[in-house]
């Protein structure tokens, strides 16, 4: 791939409905935290593990449930989070809003059409 930044998804939280804290601990439950720059077959930097909190409160969740998660689900096995935690105020955030506005390599273009088994990445499932 030739992009160098992680991929972002801009997703709006209905606080009433569902905490950062949670957001946060879905978000490990999700993916392999402990794979420096990838995810199961997909390897670089792109793929990497990384929280964009946009508020010092959220900043300071996210690292709270970070280590939360550490102690109970990683220590016991020996592994260490390295998921990165960078806070990003909203206002720097450039959101672009049309899907034409994304174009990704050729060979994502009618990814699932050309790969009718579809795209299994084996460190997406819940972990717990």
């Amino acid at each position: 791939s030739s992009s160098s930044a992680a991929s972002d998804v801009y997703k709006r939280q209905h606080q009433s409905k569902v905490s950062y804290e949670e957001l946060v601990e879905f978000f490990y439950r999700t993916h392999d935290p402990t794979q420096q720059d990838g995810q199961g077959p997909d390897i670089g930097s792109q793929y990497r593990s990384a929280l964009f909190p946009h508020t010092p409160e959220q900043e300071a969740i996210a690292r709270k449930v970070t280590e939360e998660v550490q102690k109970k689900h990683f220590d016991p096995h020996g592994t260490r989070i390295v998921t990165t935690i960078h806070r990003v105020p909203a206002s720097d955030l450039y959101v672009r809003t049309t899907y034409t506005s994304f174009v990704a390599e050729q060979y994502h273009q009618e990814y699932l059409l050309n790969n009718p088994s579809g795209y299994h990445c084996p460190t997406h499932r819940l972990w717990w």
